[in-house]
């Protein structure tokens, strides 16, 4: 389950690159209305790579172990 979680954390991150990316080059070349729904996939998967980093953190405390934390810079 951990792993299914980490994937899918991953692909939804990768995801809102992409759409990120993509909506800047349909607004340059197309409408406006494609760009913003192009925006709006790419602002829903990094929410729904932070629910599952949630899920992910909770299987975690729930079988006694845990990630470290890489977003911060060791010292």
């Amino acid at each position: 389950m951990a792993v299914s979680l980490i994937e899918a954390i991953v692909e939804d991150e990768m995801a809102a690159s992409k759409f990120a990316d993509a909506a800047w080059k349909i607004e340059a070349t197309r409408s406006r209305r494609d760009a913003e729904a192009t925006r709006w996939l790419a602002r829903h998967h990094p929410v729904k790579a932070l629910e599952n980093r949630g899920r992910l953190a909770a299987l975690g405390k729930e079988t006694g172990w845990h990630l470290p934390d890489v977003s911060k810079p060791s010292q």
